[in-house]
C-alpha cells in the first residue's frame, strides 16, 4: 500500500507514537489546513469532487435510556480522482469508536483517522487515510444524547404515554446521527437494520415500513433511489397505521390515528393530481408520520414518509396545503435537488408553486388565490427586515449557518418567479417545460446556474421575445421583488376587509359578519388585519361572538393569541400558556415569545413558561425561543 508523506503523518497524529508524548503533525502546512476547510459546499467538509459515497449500510440500536443511536455505518465509495488519499466526512458530536476499510469482498482492516477541530455550526470533519484499493469504509460510532438532529421524548411528553424519537436532518443535521458527506450535492442509496424496544415501531423514509409492530423489535429498510443526506429520516414510537389509498396511509400514535386518517383521506387523490401535472410519482408509497406536537416544523418532505405536525389536524381538512407542499417535494426537491443551500429556491419556490396547483385542482382557484395573497403579505413583511443578502433568490450563505436559508424569500418569491413565467408563456407551455425539467434532472442535484441554462435553452430561446434573460437574472440575482411580478388578488379578502373596516367604524355589528361561511384563510386575514386596532373591549366582543380563545384550529388560535398579547386580553392568557406548553412548532412559538418579550408585562412570564416547556421542545425551537426572549447562553 502507498501512503503520501501527509498520510503517514496523519496516521501518527491519529494513533500516536508510543515513544513520543506529542504526536507529529502533517509536514505540509497547506495539507494540514486543507484538512479542516470546507469542500465545494461551504456547509460541508466533504470533497465529493474527489471521492463520493454511493451507498450506505446502517446497523443501529436505539437506546431510549441513554438517548443514543449506536452501531456502525458502512460507506461504499466511488473515486472521482484516482489519486485521492483521504475520505473526509461530516460529523457533529459523534463518538467515533473505530474506522476500518475493505477492498471488494475482503476483510475490514484498521484505517488511520482523526477528528479535526469542531466548528460552531458545522461540526468536526472526520478525516480518514484511504489506501488506494479501499472502496468500503466502516465507522463504528454512537450519537450524542444531545444530538441536534434527534429528539428523544419521554412517555410523559407523548399522547400514548410511550417514549418517542424522531430525526430532523435538514439542512445539515444528518451528521449528528450518521457520519456522512452531509451536503445536498451528494446522493446515495441506503439500507438499514434498526433495533428498538419491542413495544415500539420503527419507521424510516425508505421502503420496508411495516404496518404493525413485530415481536423482535428489529426492522429492515431499503432506499433504492439515491437521496441527499438531509432526507435521511427515522421515527420510533407507539405507532399505528391507517390506509388512505392503495399506495398511501398515515402513521400516528393511537389517540390520533382515527382523526389523522380522516383528515388526510384525500392523500391518494393528491398523488394522482401531482402525476397528472408533472409525471409519475417515482417513490413507490407515500405515507405520512404524525409526530408529537414538539416537532418544530409544519412538515418535512422525507421521501416515502413525510413528517407532519399534529397542529394541522383541524377536523375540517382546512389545513391540507401543508400536505400538498410535502407531497409536491416528491418532484421538486426530492427528485431534483438544490446542490447547496444558496439555491434553496429550487426546492421551495418550485414546491410552493406546485402545491398551489394541487390545491387549485382540489378546491378551486379562489382557495389558491387566498393562500397566495397570505403568502405575499408575509413575504413583503419579511423583506422589510431581511438582511440585504436575503432579498433575492440566489443568496450568499457562505459564512452563515445554513439554517438561515429558511425564510420566506426562497419560498414565496420563488413561487412568484414561476407565476411570472407561467403568465408570460401560458400555462400549457410552462407545464410542458416543467415536466421536461423534472425528467431531465431526475435524481440529480443542481444549482441555479444549471436551471438558468436549461431555462434559456428550452423555454426562452424557443419562444423569442417573451421573456429576456435580463428579466430572469433580475429575479435570480437582484434584490427586491421585481416589478414584473404578477401578484395574486382575492375578492374574498376584499369582502373581509370591508366587513372588518365597517365593524371597526361601528357601522356594522359582529352579528352581521358572515363568519360561519369563512374559510380558515378568511379568518386569518380578518384577525391579522386587526393588528394595532383592538382594545380589550373589542377583544371581548369578538370572543363572546366566536369563542376564539377556545378555537381548536391552531392557525386561528395562534392569530388570536397574537392579538391577545398585543391587547393584554386576560381571558386568553390561560390558553396562551397551555398553547406554549403543548406546541413546539416554531411558526407559532417564536412569534408568541417575541410578542411577550416586546411587552413591559410579559417577558418574565414568557421566560417562566419557556423554562417549563423547554424539555419538550426540539433544539431548534429552543434556539428560536431563547433568541425571541433574549435569553443568553
Amino acid at each position: 500500500m502507498r501512503y503520501s508523506v501527509w498520510i503517514l503523518a496523519l496516521l501518527l497524529f491519529a494513533c500516536g507514537a508510543p515513544d513520543e508524548p506529542d504526536p507529529p503533525v502533517a509536514e505540509s502546512p497547506d495539507e494540514a489546513d486543507r484538512a479542516v476547510e470546507t469542500g465545494i459546499d461551504p456547509h460541508s467538509y466533504a470533497e465529493p469532487n474527489r471521492i463520493r459515497v454511493s451507498h450506505l449500510v446502517l446497523d443501529l440500536d436505539a437506546d431510549f435510556t441513554a438517548r443514543q443511536l449506536s452501531g456502525h455505518a458502512v460507506l461504499e465509495l466511488e473515486r472521482e480522482d484516482a489519486d485521492v488519499e483521504r475520505l473526509v466526512l461530516d460529523t457533529w458530536d459523534l463518538e467515533i469508536l473505530d474506522v476500518t476499510g475493505a477492498s471488494g469482498d475482503g476483510e475490514f482492516e484498521l484505517l488511520s483517522w482523526r477528528l479535526a477541530d469542531a466548528h460552531e455550526y458545522l461540526g468536526a470533519p472526520l478525516v480518514v487515510a484511504l489506501p488506494e484499493d479501499v472502496d468500503r469504509v466502516r465507522i463504528d460510532y454512537s450519537s450524542s444524547p444531545d444530538a441536534f438532529g434527534l429528539q428523544w421524548l419521554e412517555g410523559a411528553q407523548t399522547s400514548s404515554g410511550q417514549p418517542f424519537m424522531f430525526s430532523q436532518s435538514q439542512p445539515h443535521y444528518a451528521r449528528t446521527w450518521v457520519p456522512l458527506q452531509d451536503t445536498p450535492a451528494v446522493r446515495y442509496t441506503f439500507e438499514a437494520a434498526v433495533r428498538v424496544p419491542p413495544e415500539l415501531l420503527a419507521v424510516m423514509g425508505a421502503d420496508g415500513n411495516t404496518f404493525e409492530r413485530n415481536d423482535t423489535g428489529e426492522y429492515h429498510f431499503e432506499m433504492n433511489e439515491p437521496i441527499p443526506s438531509y432526507l435521511m429520516a427515522i421515527g420510533i414510537g407507539d405507532l399505528e397505521f391507517a390506509e388512505t389509498g392503495p399506495r398511501s396511509g398515515v402513521y400516528a400514535e393511537p389517540e390520533l390515528i382515527e382523526s389523522a386518517a380522516w383528515e388526510f383521506a384525500e392523500l391518494e387523490e393528491m398523488i394522482d393530481i401531482g402525476e397528472d401535472l408533472y409525471g409519475p410519482y417515482q417513490w413507490g408509497r407515500y405515507d405520512l408520520l404524525v409526530l408529537p406536537p414538539s416537532f418544530p416544523f409544519g412538515g418535512m418532505e422525507n421521501p416515502r414518509l413525510s413528517y407532519v405536525t399534529p397542529t394541522i389536524i383541524a377536523g375540517d381538512r382546512s389545513l391540507l396545503t401543508l400536505v400538498a407542499h410535502e407531497l409536491a417535494h416528491s418532484w421538486s426537491g426530492n427528485l431534483v435537488t438544490n446542490a447547496a443551500w444558496r439555491d434553496l429556491w429550487l426546492n421551495e419556490g418550485f414546491t410552493v408553486y406546485f402545491e398551489a396547483r394541487i390545491m387549485e385542482e382540489l378546491y378551486g382557484r379562489d382557495r389558491r388565490d387566498m393562500e397566495a395573497v397570505l403568502g405575499v403579505q408575509g413575504l413583503k413583511a419579511a423583506l422589510e427586515t431581511a438582511d440585504e443578502r436575503d432579498l433575492q433568490l440566489v443568496r450568499d450563505l457562505s459564512d452563515r449557518d445554513p439554517e438561515q436559508a429558511f425564510m420566506r424569500t426562497p419560498y414565496v418569491m420563488g413561487r412568484l418567479f414561476l407565476d411570472f413565467l407561467e403568465d408570460r408563456f401560458g400555462r400549457e407551455t410552462f407545464d410542458e417545460f416543467l415536466r421536461a425539467y423534472f425528467d431531465h434532472f431526475a435524481w440529480q442535484s443542481i444549482n441555479s446556474e444549471d436551471f438558468r441554462d436549461y431555462l434559456e435553452a428550452n423555454l426562452i430561446s424557443p419562444n423569442p421575445g417573451v421573456v429576456s434573460m435580463e428579466e430572469v437574472d433580475e429575479w435570480l440575482y437582484e434584490p427586491g421583488l421585481p416589478d414584473t411580478a404578477v401578484l395574486p388578488e382575492s375578492d374574498a379578502f376584499d369582502s373581509v376587509d370591508g366587513y372588518r373596516q365597517a365593524w371597526l367604524e361601528d357601522d356594522q355589528s359582529l352579528s352581521d359578519l358572515p363568519a360561519e361561511d369563512w374559510s380558515v384563510h378568511e379568518w386569518l386575514h380578518f384577525l391579522n388585519g386587526l393588528e394595532g386596532d383592538l382594545d380589550t373591549d373589542r377583544m371581548e366582543a369578538l370572543d363572546d361572538a366566536f369563542d376564539l380563545t377556545e378555537s381548536e384550529n391552531y392557525e386561528i388560535a395562534f392569530a388570536w393569541l397574537m392579538r391577545a398579547i398585543e391587547t393584554r386580553y386576560e381571558p386568553a392568557m390561560d390558553r396562551l400558556e397551555a398553547f406554549l406548553l403543548e406546541v413546539g412548532r416554531n411558526k407559532f412559538t417564536q412569534p408568541l415569545y417575541a410578542g411577550l418579550a416586546d411587552t413591559d408585562w410579559g417577558r418574565d412570564w414568557g421566560v417562566e413558561i419557556y423554562e417549563r416547556a423547554r424539555a419538550g421542545y426540539h433544539p431548534l425551537t429552543r434556539q428560536a425561543a431563547e433568541r425571541a426572549l433574549g435569553i443568553e447562553d
